[in-house]
């Protein structure tokens, strides 16, 4: 129905007034009256036509404006300064601005998909979303991309205008702005008194100078500001475009230290840490100092960048470690009896689904604090078939111990503020059996031989972390060696402590030092029996079938990785994936095996090495983490994903580390 400026009904009020005056005027005069009534009809016929006339000329009027603007309108988009196109709904241009299509070579572009020319178009995420924006860019332009999803009324098609922003210079101007950005960097000489007393008298300076020269001149080529301020330590200001080189450059420090020290018996290695988020400089150096740690941490010879919550590694690929120091040791275990019995009770957890190390770990803590008269608990939710032999042997002789085992849940309702925290065989808050524990106190101490993960528990009253130590139960045994004089360990400790050990070591073959054979011996004068532990590790008739069926069916790759899978989920699962692991290295040329199995829902992988693959880099990119010669990762996909997760992973290790199969040949 069409608009209308004047209406007849408008009148309607001043028609019947008129009316009423005609009457009232015939009453007292015929005459009169009738020539009234003949002005009132002659009123409204003018009226009448008068508003037909005005509307007639108001809708011609609309009519001319409306195509005036079109006309404008059309002529405005056409051209807009900036590059506009209309598409149908299968992303084919029907429509476009002179400045759209100087974007591109050819002359008439109608009828051509717009993601043969704009790459990041998406069509489906366009209609789906109706309206928004994206980026669009190559190596000449840049632009934000606007969309929005329109609908004919005449006839229901569905069309699609986009118009484009130049964005070069903004973008130009960001990419300034987060080069200009600067990072604090940290540089140690991990073995620098080691590495000086390999040399002889008369090479020390010639050859301490060289790596000095070594490390400045490499900083210096980038541009960066490098100063000494001790033997082993330099502190570095870069920019960001100064990092994004030597990322490219993959650090390549750490290999050319490699070239010194030929006279020498051990040769120098470096550790970065690099602090690159921040409001302030101040911020930039604790973070670069938590970055150096973590290095420190990992086993240096590494190279590790924290920029916020997120950490990035390089580097870290020898698994020779310098020679651990006994008086870390020593110092260690005289602060953490007396953060013990500062306490008012000690909660020991390891990590969840504990193995022999965990739990022999776990054992030794208790028995400081029974030794320290102080009220302890070991946080354990089940008892896993890693642990069932030696766990049923406490149930038998060492219930004292097996009375000071509670769960998560009682372990939250008793633990206080005034309560310590001790985690052994795990650094990783998460993968403690009770990780709210740590919300509750702060005094929270970490014991393990791991290597530093992404999620390590933030700020450590205590941290003993020894990632060339070969088990936690060497640590914690050396912690009550220097600890106590004399102490009443019991046997039953001393053989979990020792089976800890042979687990990890796998028989004393791997991560196995000097101090690793002097626990042994110390944990032998206990009376911890070799036939004993040996006995901790018996497996039934079907585990071994189920183990064989692994190996049997275990593939080859790259000629020398061997990939294995057990595909059911039972309660020894983990128990046959990591021995099946192990047993996968001995076969002719293999130098690493994984074997997959399904746990809680979950993939299980566990990684072992002969040493020249390092399977914790390679979990590390599946989120795991663990040994340079041990490792794990847990995976949410089907197995089938999971394996091919796996395979990208060791791709990309391989890649980064130049290795193929003539590096075993």
């Amino acid at each position: 129905m069409k608009k209308i400026l004047i209406k007849l009904s408008d009148f309607y009020l001043i028609i019947v007034i008129l009316a009423l005056i005609s009457a009232f005027i015939s009453y007292y005069n015929y005459v009169f009256g009738i020539i009234s009534f003949l002005l009132l009809i002659y009123s409204v016929i003018f009226i009448f036509f008068y508003s037909k006339r005005k509307n007639e000329e108001y809708l011609d009027d609309i009519e001319q404006n409306k195509a005036s603007l079109s006309n404008t309108a059309s002529e405005v988009v056409y051209k807009m300064p900036f590059p506009m196109a209309v598409l149908n709904n299968k992303g084919l241009i029907k429509w476009y601005s002179p400045n759209f299509v100087n974007l591109f070579s050819s002359d008439d572009i109608i009828g051509i998909n717009i993601a043969n020319k704009i790459d990041s178009f998406n069509i489906t995420n366009v209609l789906r979303q109706k309206c928004g924006s994206f980026i669009w860019e190559n190596e000449r332009l840049n632009y934000i991309v606007y969309y929005n999803v329109v609908k004919d009324k005449n006839n229901g098609d569905i069309n699609i205008v986009i118009y484009l922003i130049d964005n070069l210079k903004y973008s130009k101007l960001e990419k300034k702005y987060d080069d200009s950005k600067l990072s604090c960097v940290l540089v140690y000489i991990d073995n620098y008194d080691d590495f000086r007393n390999s040399l002889k008298d008369d090479l020390k300076s010639i050859i301490t100078a060289q790596v000095d020269k070594i490390i400045v001149d490499y900083f210096l080529s980038f541009g960066s500001l490098l100063r000494k301020y001790d033997d082993d330590k330099y502190i570095s200001i870069i920019d960001n475009s100064i990092l994004k080189n030597m990322t490219t450059d993959k650090f390549n420090i750490l290999e050319k230290l490699k070239t010194i020290n030929k006279d020498g018996t051990i040769k120098p290695t470096l550790s970065i840490g690099i602090g690159s988020s921040g409001s302030n400089p101040f911020e930039k150096y604790k973070e670069s100092q938590t970055a150096i740690d973590m290095a420190l941490g990992r086993g240096g010879a590494q190279v590790v960048i924290k920029n916020g919550e997120d950490f990035v590694f390089y580097g870290g690929k020898n698994n020779k470690g310098v020679e651990r120091n006994k008086v870390k040791a020593r110092v260690i275990s005289q602060a953490l009896e007396k953060m013990i019995c500062e306490s008012t009770d000690v909660f020991v957890m390891g990590h969840k689904n504990p193995d022999m190390d965990c739990f022999g770990a776990a054992l030794g803590i208790l028995a400081i604090c029974k030794e320290l008269n102080k009220t302890a608990y070991m946080v354990l939710e089940d008892v896993p078939v890693t642990i069932k032999n030696i766990y049923d042997r406490f149930v038998e002789d060492g219930k004292d111990y097996i009375n000071m085992m509670i769960s998560p849940q009682k372990a939250y309702d008793i633990c206080k503020d005034t309560s310590i925290v001790i985690l052994v065989d795990n650094s990783r808050k998460l993968s403690t059996e009770a990780p709210y524990l740590m919300d509750i106190t702060k005094k929270i101490v970490v014991i393990d031989h791991h290597r530093i993960g992404k999620d390590f528990v933030e700020n450590p009253t205590l941290t003993y972390l020894e990632p060339y130590a070969s088990s936690a139960c060497e640590l914690v045994s050396e912690i009550i060696y220097y600890m106590f004089e004399k102490i009443k360990l019991g046997k039953l400790v001393a053989e979990a402590l020792l089976a800890g050990i042979v687990v990890d070591t796998k028989n004393f073959y791997y991560q196995t030092g000097v101090r690793t054979f002097e626990i042994a011996s110390y944990l032998k004068r206990f009376g911890a029996d070799s036939i004993a532990v040996k006995q901790l590790f018996k497996d039934n008739f079907n585990t071994i079938r189920l183990k064989s069926n692994v190996l049997s069916n275990a593939i080859s790759y790259k000629n020398f990785i061997s990939i294995g899978v057990f595909d059911e989920e039972i309660e020894e699962s983990m128990l046959i994936a990591a021995q099946s692991a192990d047993d996968l290295l001995g076969v002719l040329d293999i130098e690493c095996s994984f074997v997959l199995t399904i746990v809680q829902g979950q993939i299980h992988i566990s990684g072992r090495s002969l040493g020249k693959i390092s399977v914790q880099l390679i979990l590390e990119k599946l989120g795991g983490g663990g040994h340079y010669t041990s490792a794990g990762a847990r995976l949410n996909c089907s197995m089938k994903e999971a394996i091919e997760k796996l395979k990208k992973a060791i791709d990309e290790y391989l890649a980064e580390e130049n290795i193929d199969e003539s590096n075993f040949n």
